[in-house]
């Protein structure tokens, strides 16, 4: 399961948010933005899931401001329309109606988009889940601009739009930092290790982690209480994709 929603009870943070219009090629494509407490800051445009921009990425959003980072989550799936009920099935339906190179040509003008803010410093870095975490791949062999790139549980094989991650590896640029469980079947483990060898074939760099028992979805759990099963993987992937950030940039300035 995706991210349609955050666990009741979850703490939000209080941090500075407003509304974002994003100018794409033949319209204007909503979004959320969230401050962190100085600017100007790296920026992190989040790709969300198949459920598209919900509370969670919104909680999300705030998160990473919290921590720091300007953060935008825009709702790509805004020429679709809104989903009739928030289920999978719905949200599988929409998806089909999707122009997926022209939601990846989308993506690209919203990092140029958020790189021009004045509140970002000029680095900017992506963060996928599920279908975006495919898409956080897609754009790393499509630009070679990003300071970091993060997916969480993409599909390595996805074809949808002109190639699979697996096939455009070798145009990849690092870094590159991956979650998955070891039990997501619709990703599958032997996807992952395609796609790792072929980024080490390309010397890409790139660091993968696989938390075992674990399907899909499974950051949600952080956001549990500590007794849910998966809560401290899911929370070590948060740390850690905090630290990969936190180094990325941090190179980024020492380059620029």
């Amino acid at each position: 399961m995706c991210h349609p929603e955050i666990p009741a009870g979850a703490p939000i943070p209080d941090v500075r948010v407003t509304d974002a219009v994003i100018p794409v090629e033949d319209s204007a494509m909503p979004g959320f933005l969230a401050l962190p407490e100085r600017t100007p800051a790296p920026g992190i445009l989040i790709l969300n899931d198949v459920f598209g921009r919900s509370p969670f990425y919104d909680q999300l959003a705030r998160r990473l401001a919290q921590a720091g980072f300007v953060a935008v989550t825009p709702e790509y799936f805004f020429r679709e329309g809104s989903l009739p009920e928030p289920t999978r099935e719905a949200a599988m339906a929409r998806a089909k109606r999707l122009d997926f190179k022209r939601w990846s040509r989308d993506m690209s003008v919203a990092v140029d988009w958020l790189r021009a803010r004045a509140e970002v410093n000029g680095a900017v870095g992506t963060i996928g889940f599920c279908m975006g975490g495919t898409q956080a791949l897609l754009l790393a062999a499509r630009r070679d601009d990003l300071a970091a790139t993060v997916s969480y549980y993409g599909f390595p094989a996805d074809s949808r739009t002109e190639a699979s991650p697996i096939d455009l590896a070798p145009k990849m640029h690092g870094p590159i930092l991956g979650h998955w469980g070891d039990q997501d079947a619709g990703a599958g483990m032997e996807n992952v290790e395609k796609l790792r060898a072929a980024l080490e074939s390309a010397g890409v760099e790139h660091e993968f982690h696989i938390y075992p028992d674990l399907g899909h979805g499974f950051l949600k759990a952080s956001l549990e209480d500590e007794k849910t099963p998966g809560y401290e993987q899911a929370c070590a992937s948060w740390k850690r994709t905090l630290d990969f950030y936190r180094r990325c940039f941090s190179r980024e300035r020492v380059l620029s």
